[in-house]
């Protein structure tokens, strides 16, 4: 068995634009998750972090490099393997109502993926009510449309659909962006809290840096397609050492006025010194 739950090794991959031309959304990225792990993969709109996610769900088709998941090549998976390993690897994304069918109730939505992988419907339920529970949400609102939910009660219930099949990778697609700053906050600690119970791996991708530092253990910094910084996820947002990441770092806000106020001189001193040196480049 690999020591390594995920390892991608020099992924790149191709986007075919018109007139025979290509866009290179990644450059041999190359990036280990261990069991039991949650690394932060940070950058901004654009960096291909996203990109990077969908090719490991199988959602993109790298041109080159591959994507092992416990010692085994999932680079070009069939759908049918793809269909087996749902079980083992789940996704959280940053729409949660966009991720529910507004039509059905949030238990059967949870309850779906057991039914469809043979589970008896009431057994599925039965699970589908514990597992909001573990959310901290009443199992008793199984029965509600997704619209009688607040975002932050959305995303439990996506949160709750993802593991309860007790996936051991999720990856966590921008999942608390579209949460304000306490929503936020409570939503970081669930994922943090099922972790520590479950073991589950997160592969956890954001823009924010203070997000990796509350629930990363290691963080790999991209942009344009490559891995710019890799390392243990306090020792790099504490003092990066890229000009890159401490562009990130100065560009994240924070609730104090007069810290804001020196981590914005920061960031317009970082961003002029990088806008020179691509001048004399």
């Amino acid at each position: 068995m690999s020591q390594h739950l995920l390892s991608v090794s020099d992924l790149t991959l191709d986007y075919k634009l018109k007139r025979g031309k290509t866009f290179r959304a990644l450059k041999g990225v190359s990036l280990d998750i261990a069991p039991g792990e949650c690394v932060g993969l940070v950058g901004e709109s654009g960096s291909g972090k996203s990109t990077l996610g969908k090719a490991v769900l199988g959602l993109e088709s790298p041109t080159s490099g591959s994507i092992d998941f416990d010692g085994t090549d999932i680079t070009h998976a069939s759908r049918r393997v793809r269909r087996a390993l749902a079980k083992d690897i789940q996704v959280v994304f940053q729409d949660p109502y966009g991720s529910l069918d507004p039509g059905v109730s949030v238990g059967t939505s949870i309850a779906e993926p057991m039914i469809v992988a043979g589970v008896d419907p009431k057994e599925a339920d039965r699970r589908a009510r514990e597992m909001l529970e573990r959310v901290l949400l009443p199992g008793s609102m199984a029965d509600r449309l997704p619209h009688e939910f607040s975002g932050g009660q959305r995303q439990r219930i996506a949160i709750a659909r993802a593991l309860v099949r007790k996936p051991r990778l999720v990856i966590c697609d921008e999942p608390v962006s579209a949460l304000d700053l306490t929503t936020q906050a409570a939503v970081l600690d669930l994922f943090v809290d099922l972790q520590r119970e479950t073991g589950v791996s997160y592969l956890f991708i954001t823009h924010d840096l203070g997000v990796v530092r509350r629930v990363c253990h290691r963080v790999a910094v991209m942009y344009h397609g490559d891995i710019m910084e890799t390392g243990d996820a306090v020792a790099v947002t504490s003092a990066p050492r890229e000009a890159y990441t401490q562009r990130l770092l100065a560009a994240s806000p924070v609730a104090d006025p007069a810290r804001q106020a020196v981590r914005r001189a920061e960031w317009l001193a970082l961003r002029a010194a990088g806008a020179a040196e691509l001048a004399s480049a």
